[in-house]
């Protein structure tokens, strides 16, 4: 098996998801396996002012690799990026890569390369997903979330772009309904211009949702009583406007839930308590509930927390964050690996 660059034709299409548990699978086959991402687009500094992709810094924590965080991800934006482009130097930046490649490379026997945002992004510095795969002589494996027919005609304009090299595609995140359907067609597409459909992934509520923790952060949330386990997935949300009889058939229904309603809603709050399937309040309005609603939540393990966005606003933080929340925690983490160990061909992968 060559050494495999994993792009994708738009953002948040599970190329992150794909390699930790390609790199599991292949390690638990007997293969030493590194990590590498050539771009970091999404960076933040962590302590000690260390300036890091977040993306290359989670999934190379979570492979454990145990190279040099430096090499995993040589080239990171540090500045808005049209003023990188016009300062860097891309020769400089190419032999950046690949020197960092060749280290990474020299210590294992396959390296999963993560590319940018998506395959067209770093074009001007030299460093967009095809110009990698020729420099570092890479197969492409290309996944791609099924949003419409159409994303077929952009993933035949990347096949142009790629050439031979993007032989792979892993079509990911497609509801169950159509994932036969889909697959028959789209493998015969695929087949007649030189790709191999490796498997198509279903979408997955517990790889869409988010944390408490993640919640928190993304609202900028204040903890009015703490979880017990901050990983605990949260895959659904309700909008708590309504009156408790109207509201219970809806609690009901859900599993794993977070309700966003006003502080001031304790009777909604109570009865969300006393149903159980209820697992994080969001408390908009920066308006505090009562004490003994409080208390009752502590009790049963459940978090809330206070925000001091209106419900519509938090309702639309939620919304842009929703299904592009990393892969972290044991849960999702078995989940991704279980899900390609069923549903990707990875034998067809290794025989390459």
């Amino acid at each position: 098996m060559k050494n495999l660059l994993v792009s994708s034709v738009e953002e948040y299409s599970g190329k992150s998801a794909v390699i930790i548990a390609l790199g599991q699978i292949l390690r638990e086959k007997g293969f030493k396996v590194g990590y590498f991402k050539p771009f970091g687009v999404g960076t933040t500094r962590i302590e000690g002012g260390q300036l890091i992709d977040e993306d290359a810094y989670n999934t190379a924590c979570v492979l454990d690799t145990g190279d040099d965080i430096e090499d995993v991800c040589p080239v990171k934006l540090d500045r808005p990026y049209v003023e990188f482009v016009c300062s860097a130097d891309p020769e400089e930046l190419k032999k950046r890569v690949i020197d960092a490649y060749k280290r990474i490379a020299a210590s294992n026997d396959i390296v999963l390369v993560e590319g940018a945002v998506e395959y067209k992004v770093g074009k001007a510095l030299g460093l967009c997903d095809p110009d990698v795969s020729s420099a570092l002589d890479l197969t492409v494996l290309m996944v791609v979330k099924y949003t419409t027919d159409f994303v077929l005609d952009r993933l035949l304009t990347a096949r142009e772009l790629f050439g031979e090299r993007l032989k792979f595609v892993i079509i990911n995140q497609l509801a169950g309904y159509k994932k036969m359907y889909i697959e028959r067609i789209a493998e015969r597409m695929l087949e007649k211009r030189g790709m191999k459909l490796l498997g198509v992934l279903p979408h997955d509520l517990l790889l869409a949702g988010l944390s408490v923790r993640e919640l928190a952060d993304a609202l900028n949330g204040e903890w009015l009583v703490k979880p017990g386990r901050e990983d605990e997935i949260i895959k659904e949300f309700l909008i708590g406007a309504m009156s408790p009889p109207a509201a219970l058939k809806y609690f009901r229904r859900v599993r794993h839930a977070a309700l966003i309603t006003g502080g001031d809603r304790a009777d909604l709050q109570n009865l969300a308590l006393e149903t159980g399937t209820i697992k994080c309040f969001l408390l908009t309005g920066h308006l505090e509930p009562p004490g003994t609603m409080l208390g009752k939540a502590e009790e049963k393990g459940v978090p809330v927390i206070l925000v001091a966005d209106d419900t519509l606003t938090t309702l639309e933080k939620v919304d842009a964050v929703f299904g592009k929340a990393r892969i972290k925690g044991d849960a999702k983490i078995r989940k991704i690996k279980e899900l390609v160990e069923r549903f990707v061909d990875v034998k067809r992968l290794e025989r390459e």
